[in-house]
């Protein structure tokens, strides 16, 4: 279709995937163009798709122009008559792309359904001989993980008005719009410095487009409202310096499932944060205020007659100081901390905590990391910052340590006994049998490589302490602002036959479909071998050393190289 397509191809999918990642998803999205001859044009296909020899067969579009033709014959703007010229005259266009969008999304369909994924496609651009379509697949499984708010009878009219059914639909939709924007310029895919804009940029707007959702589900007319910004900005307020703890719940004022305790005479404009922030002093436990996208009307409650499955009224939760987050029911949508939104996954999946603590503490028993994963999720739900240290050696460290913490009689540490002893300075030291030595320890050991100034002290003494040691010790780190994280990082187990799948195909493949291999390994260089490392990297050197055509790109990975830290027990067969 034109030169530069495999490279403006692996852009997007690059984005896609970085998207993701920065929402808190680590998938494999994938990325193809499909490309519809123009009419007039005399090009002798009258398909084309990027890559030509990945996963998608071409015969998968097979009447993809005689449907695009069928669309757009009944294309609901046959009938439309503008008072201006100009959009008279484009409105073939417009019908022509819509179309081409429309036909490739239905060529899919068949596809998506077979192997699980669901593809988002783009609006299509004229480039060259063709209409080129962009297209973003992700794994079906990702939106069981995330559930997206139940599909309605209005789904695409909602969508047209900026709301979305999931944060991932508006992110993906973000990026195909970038796409298309970057089709329109010359020889998309040729600037080495990228036509797009960078992932977080991508996440904000998708957040603030994902955020019309609400007012579009609950009101009888929409009007113009930034909800992300203004709830962002609501949150970080103080009032008489506290923190806005409370709830807001986003619904018709006129809903039948919400009760009034209090209205307000003069409803409260959500546009004065500082108004709004100071009310949301009156939300407690029992009680909310009452608001729709432009005002805040009252103090109330959700009746206990309201239907659960009803997805006309949301909930935001204003949990610390700049945090907070989006539900309908039980659905978490969003979540917000210092105006960076992301998904609401946990933190670590259940299964790989649980596979690392018996990879490293292999004398701890089944419900010994039943409690611990307990433990864990307490501590990352807490208010305040704490620090679990879990160390083969506990018992020994407790009595070295014991002039800078409080020893204590062996004891299994329940979740309540956890809140208290975290609400002093210094680390909790456990064994792997989760008996809890010492409380409020405060940590020695030596600065290394792990450290870091952006980091706060809580999660640099603990990596002094966990990387000054040989003995196996492991950190659950929660700090001031709500992050958690886990030292040494865990790590889910891998398949030992899909590192050989993707290595063969790596050391097989040519510079048109290296791509994708390449990246899936790239992400995975913690548990490759050395023979794997030397296998990839010779196949690096030959891709390099192959002649370039005039003007093509290569992206190419550094060396691998195997990890220190890795070995067999984080396979499986």
């Amino acid at each position: 279709m034109w030169g530069y397509q495999p490279h403006f191809r692996h852009s997007i999918e690059y984005l896609a995937r970085e998207v993701l990642k920065v929402l808190g998803v680590s998938v494999d999205a994938m990325a193809l163009l499909v490309g519809v001859r123009r009419p007039g044009h005399a090009n002798r296909n009258p398909v084309c798709i990027e890559p030509e020899d990945g996963q998608w067969p071409l015969a998968l579009f097979d009447g993809l122009v005689d449907s695009v033709d069928d669309i757009y014959s009944r294309h609901h703007l046959q009938n439309m008559f503008f008072g201006d010229e100009p959009s008279m005259r484009d409105k073939p266009e417009w019908m022509r792309r819509d179309s081409v969008t429309t036909a490739v999304r239905r060529a899919l369909k068949p596809y998506d359904e077979g192997q699980g994924v669901r593809s988002f496609v783009g609006q299509a651009r004229p480039v060259g001989d063709f209409y080129v379509a962009p297209v973003i697949q992700v794994p079906e499984a990702l939106f069981r993980k995330f559930p997206p708010l139940k599909e309605r009878a209005l789904r695409d009219e909602l969508e047209r008005g900026g709301g979305f059914s999931s944060l991932i639909h508006a992110a993906l939709a973000t990026v195909l719009d970038e796409a298309t924007s970057a089709l329109q310029r010359p020889d998309p895919g040729c600037s080495v410095g990228g036509e797009m804009r960078r992932a977080d940029e991508i996440v904000r707007l998708a957040a603030k487009a994902f955020m019309h959702t609400p007012g579009l589900a609950i009101s009888d007319r929409y009007a113009y409202s930034d909800l992300f910004d203004r709830l962002n900005v609501i949150s970080s307020l103080l009032y008489e310096g506290t923190r806005g703890v409370g709830r807001l719940l986003l619904a018709n004022p006129k809903h039948p499932g919400v009760e009034y305790l209090l209205r307000f005479r003069t409803p409260v404009r959500i546009h004065d944060p500082r108004w709004t922030r100071k009310v949301l002093q009156l939300a407690g436990s029992s009680a909310a205020l009452i608001a729709d996208a432009d005002h805040v009307y009252g103090l109330g409650r959700i009746l206990p007659s309201h239907d659960p499955e009803d997805q006309s009224v949301f909930a935001v939760d204003f949990l610390d100081h700049y945090n907070w987050e989006l539900r309908c029911g039980e659905l978490v949508l969003l979540r917000s901390l210092y105006g960076e939104p992301t998904l609401p996954s946990e933190i670590i999946e259940a299964d790989a905590f649980k596979s690392n603590l018996a990879l490293m503490f292999p004398t701890s028993t089944e419900a010994t990391r039943a409690r611990f994963w307990q433990l864990f999720n307490a501590a990352a739900r807490q208010k305040m910052g704490s620090m679990i240290v879990i160390a083969e050696d506990a018992e020994l460290e407790a009595l070295r340590l014991e002039a800078q913490g409080t020893n204590i009689q062996p004891l299994e540490l329940s979740v309540e006994l956890l809140r208290q002893a975290s609400a002093i300075d210094g680390s909790i030291l456990m064994d792997p049998q989760g008996y809890c030595h010492a409380i409020g320890v405060i940590l020695d050991g030596v600065a290394n490589d792990q450290c870091t100034p952006s980091r706060g002290s809580r999660f640099n003494s603990a990596v002094r302490y966990i990387r000054s040691g040989t003995v196996r010790r492991l950190a659950i780190v929660v700090s001031e602002d709500r992050t958690v994280d886990i030292f040494p990082p865990v790590r889910r187990r891998q398949s030992r036959k899909e590192l050989d799948d993707y290595v063969r195909a790596v050391t097989a493949a040519s510079v048109h479909d290296y791509h994708a291999s390449m990246n899936w390994l790239d992400s995975r260089r913690f548990y490759l071998s050395a023979q794997q490392c030397t296998d990839i990297n010779a196949a690096l050197a030959r891709l390099e050393a192959l002649p370039q055509d005039v003007g093509e790109i290569r992206f190419l990975c550094s060396l691998f190289r195997v990890d220190p830290e890795f070995d067999d027990s984080y396979l499986i067969d």
